[in-house]
């Protein structure tokens, strides 16, 4: 068994460290020269290229004109708004009341088997909560909100709905907050 003696080994790793950079160097430049260049048209783009001169920026990327746009008008409009018929604050209130049972059910204060769905001890504290004077005033508009309600028109109905929403995302916070202080 022969030793290599250490000027064979140092040569030797020289030799793969150089080779390898040699082949870094020539795959950097195959992806450097592979790739397309802003300047440069493929022989299909001939005739596109000198019937579209684009302007270019300072950093070599095209201004973008609206001369070349075509544009679709009856594909611009936007749908109206959809039409709030005479149960859609019921709706609301119903989205609202689903949502503040599914917290309850997540926390353990449901109970199917009664009337709204609430325990006894949560259906209570919204009971309490209700009666306290903020939330009557709450309540009175809202009576007030669906008795104009049928008399409105579109845009007033909107303004209405977006109001009553407001309220119920004022008590659901309140009823959230009350019943995860009975946990």
């Amino acid at each position: 068994m022969s030793q290599e003696s250490p000027p064979d080994r140092e040569v030797r790793s020289g030799f793969l460290l150089g080779l390898g950079c040699v082949v870094a160097l020539v795959l950097g430049a195959l992806a450097f020269f592979g790739r397309q260049h802003a300047g440069l048209t493929r022989s299909g783009e001939v005739a596109r290229a000198t019937a579209a001169k684009t302007i270019r920026t300072k950093t070599g990327q095209p201004v973008r004109s609206s001369a070349k746009l075509q544009l679709d008008e009856a594909g611009n409009v936007l749908p109206d708004a959809p039409e709030l018929g005479s149960g859609a604050l019921h709706e609301l209130a119903q989205a609202k009341l689903d949502e503040l049972k599914v917290f309850a059910r997540e926390i353990g204060l449901a109970d199917e088997s009664r009337l709204f769905g609430f325990s006894q001890p949560a259906e209570e504290a919204l009971d309490k909560m209700l009666k306290e004077p903020p939330f009557k005033t709450l309540e009175r508009e809202m009576d007030e909100l669906e008795k104009r309600w049928e008399a409105a028109s579109q845009e007033e109905r909107a303004a209405m709905h977006d109001r009553a929403s407001a309220i119920y995302d004022e008590l659901i916070a309140e009823a959230r907050r009350r019943l995860s202080a009975l946990r």
